[in-house]
């Protein structure tokens, strides 16, 4: 299965752990996903929430510069999720600037408010 799946996956399992406000582990979290869904990168998707769960104060510092006026508290927990992440694999992978962000953009596309996508473009595209 593709990596943008497993992209997707990855997304909904952070967020679920944040509202269960981390009382839900992310080997509960992945084991209730490979459940219904057998085909995902299932490496993947532990790497990167486990990046994401263990590194979010490293993240955090990373992204809060290129957020102007904007906390990371103020975000919807949507884009807090998809910045982390993108933050997270544009930092630790080799996977190209240009595929991580468009990625991102699509998360915001999907799971985000209407135009938040072309924030988290912004917000991405100074992250080095």
């Amino acid at each position: 299965m593709s990596r943008k799946e497993s992209r997707t996956q990855a997304f909904q399992t952070l967020f679920q752990i944040e509202i269960k406000n981390n009382t839900l582990t992310i080997n509960e979290a992945i084991n209730f996903i490979k459940d219904e869904n057998e085909d995902l990168d299932f490496d993947f998707i532990t790497w990167l929430v486990t990046g994401v769960k263990d590194h979010e104060t490293v993240l955090d510092d990373k992204i809060q510069p290129h957020l102007k006026e904007w906390t990371l508290d103020r975000l919807l927990k949507t884009d807090r999720i998809i910045l982390r992440m993108a933050t997270f694999e544009l930092l630790q992978s080799d996977t190209p600037k240009k595929v991580v962000i468009n990625e991102a953009v699509e998360l915001a596309k999907q799971f985000s408010d209407d135009d938040h996508y072309k924030f988290i473009n912004g917000v991405l595209s100074n992250i080095e």
